[in-house]
């Protein structure tokens, strides 16, 4: 018997898809794979819920290819952030066994860091709106062509594109390679790994505005190296656009329920496959251009096995 009140929520396909089985045995659905393939992620994450047996019931238990976790020495109920550091050779480990928490987990002792942990995802228009139409008003009181300018901006909402998948793909998942120090693993949680682990949590979803800005000035470094302040400038705004759209979506596909349109649909199983199934494949969020380009799309109905084999040959 499972008491799922508390994470009806937070269900990654939305309440419901849950509620139309509450209080009837769930067994043959939950296993079903024609219906829905449920990972190891899922099934040690509805243990959590569970009360009871009832009386006659016949226990089965279910074997789980994960790293067993449960000797690492790791409190919920204290801040988190100074304890990530310490998981080691576990680290990569933990963060891809997602946990769907009752109370948003606390990262600092300090109310005032604590503050700045946690983004709304208002902040990202309400930030970055501004700075685009900034930009491309001074922009068009310099030396180009309003055409010139619209072409830039829309060349850098593509150029977003890839930037989103070279991101998610190359940086966001060095989780392997970053295991080596205190310092890296929690830089790498805070900028990545965090999502991993708390999938659900609706204030670690997207980017701090700090984070973004800190990611942005490299990357516009570069199209000024490459290219005269107008035509950069047009890039910046459209990768910005491109960015505010990322975000927006990212967020959506975590916490819209069933989305109203069957692209954001599919895009929300393809997303969150990545978090539940096999992290190592499926990085475009939103779209799958370049995983098709790169050869990192992950297939709804591919095979576990197949699955990781095709993630280690890329």
């Amino acid at each position: 018997v499972y008491d799922v009140s508390k994470f009806l929520q937070e269900h990654p396909g939305g309440s419901s898809i849950v509620v139309p089985h509450l209080g009837q045995d769930i067994a043959e659905v939950f296993e079903d794979e024609d219906y829905h393939e449920h990972s190891d992620v899922a099934h040690s994450m509805l243990e959590r819920y569970q009360i009871g047996y009832l009386e006659g019931a016949q226990v089965r238990t279910r074997s789980s290819k994960n790293k067993d976790l449960s000797s690492v020495d790791f409190d919920w109920t204290r801040p988190i952030i100074f304890q990530i550091g310490k998981l080691g050779n576990n680290y990569n480990e933990f963060i891809h066994t997602p946990q769907v928490l009752d109370e948003p987990a606390r990262f600092f002792e300090s109310d005032f860091f604590e503050f700045f942990s946690r983004t709304s995802w208002w902040a990202v228009p309400t930030v970055w709106v501004p700075v685009v139409i900034g930009v491309l008003a001074y922009t068009a009181t310099l030396n180009i062509a309003p055409l010139a300018i619209l072409l830039g901006f829309v060349a850098g909402i593509f150029v977003w594109t890839l930037l989103e998948y070279t991101l998610h793909r190359w940086l966001f998942h060095l989780d392997e390679w970053v295991q080596f120090s205190w310092w890296s693993i929690t830089l790498h949680f805070l900028l990545h790994g965090v999502h991993h682990l708390l999938p659900m949590d609706p204030m670690r979803l997207v980017f701090p505005p700090v984070l973004t800005t800190l990611l942005a000035c490299p990357i516009y470094a570069a199209f000024r190296a490459a290219l005269p302040e107008p035509e950069a400038n047009c890039l910046l705004a459209g990768g910005l656009t491109g960015y505010m759209f990322y975000d927006l979506t990212h967020y959506y596909l975590h916490h819209s329920g069933k989305p109203f349109l069957s692209y954001f649909g599919e895009l929300k199983t393809y997303h969150l496959n990545h978090h539940y199934k096999n992290h190592h494949l499926g990085y475009g969020i939103t779209s799958k251009l370049w995983d098709y380009v790169f050869g990192t799309v992950l297939y709804e109905n591919s095979p576990k096995s197949a699955v990781a084999a095709k993630a280690k040959a890329a």
